[in-house]
């Protein structure tokens, strides 16, 4: 069950996406949205059950020297307490997380709204741009995740960056370092070795299916699917595994704040901070 999507709650999730200054794009907005119209799934009959027959296995204890209220109570509570229990075990358990609605409709229904923080769906891709030798260069697999990193740079400190978005699973190569974020999907992780194979040397702060593969993550699940590569030398198989089933999770998922805390953290696996460097000897 999905509590209704309505422009309230549309709002709602964009306020809490816009908390300090971050900016998102309308698949975050999406994803946000669909996450607050979760409820989570009830166990209330079961519970119900439970309840009361521990309650009737009590007042047959309170009634022991009785014999016949005595063994009514405790025969009916433990038949309610074996009925509840046995519903909780016959629940079925989804494996990933439904959405309230797709993309499509919500673009359709909603696309109208223009909430604070919200990056315009039509604006093309307005980064930072240097050349500098020690600048970083943010290589997207999408361009709406270019657009989020490129909108949220003056909020977190990672120096002079540009953020371009790969055109067929690559990218011209930079002056300076190079750090790719990506979706946790096949063309998303091929696009890490695709990078190194053409001699950039990136960092990879991308989603890999390790980190997301679980119930509290909004993991899409479609046909099988083929890799456009070999990914064995980046992913463990039972992550390859994952990718060939079809799943996928995308950085649009993550809220700006955390999205940019990988970049960030990449940053600093490329910079050490000084305290960490090896201290002379002697």
């Amino acid at each position: 069950m999905a509590l209704p999507v309505t422009p309230l709650l549309v709002e709602d999730s964009a306020e809490a996406l816009a908390v300090d200054g971050w900016h998102y794009t309308q698949r975050q907005l999406y994803y946000a949205t669909c996450a607050r119209a979760e409820t989570p799934a009830s166990n209330a009959a079961s519970n119900g059950e439970i309840g009361l027959g521990v309650l009737l296995i009590l007042i047959g204890l309170i009634l022991i020297g009785i014999k016949v209220a005595f063994v009514l109570f405790i025969s009916l509570g433990i038949a309610l307490v074996l009925t509840g229990v046995i519903g909780r075990l016959r629940r079925p358990v989804l494996t990933g997380r439904v959405l309230a609605l797709s993309f499509d409709e919500f673009k359709t229904r909603f696309g109208d709204l223009r909430p604070a923080g919200l990056i315009d769906p039509a604006a093309t891709l307005q980064a930072s741009d240097s050349s500098t030798a020690d600048a970083i260069t943010v290589i997207c697999d999408t361009p709406d995740t270019a657009s989020m990193v490129a909108a949220n740079l003056a909020n977190v400190d990672i120096g002079a960056a540009t953020v371009v978005a790969a055109k067929d699973g690559s990218a011209a190569a930079p002056k300076g370092r190079a750090i790719v974020l990506h979706d946790a999907s096949p063309r998303g992780c091929a696009l890490v070795l695709n990078l190194r194979d053409d001699g950039i040397a990136v960092e990879d702060a991308g989603l890999r299916p390790s980190d997301v593969d679980g119930p509290t993550h909004q993991v899409i699940e479609g046909a099988p699917a083929r890799l456009p590569r070999d990914l064995s030398s980046l992913l463990r198989a039972d992550e390859v595994d994952w990718l060939l089933s079809g799943r996928r999770v995308e950085v649009a998922t993550l809220t700006p704040e955390v999205a940019m805390d990988r970049l960030l953290a990449a940053v600093r696996r490329l910079d050490p901070p000084p305290g960490d460097d090896p201290q002379p000897t002697g």
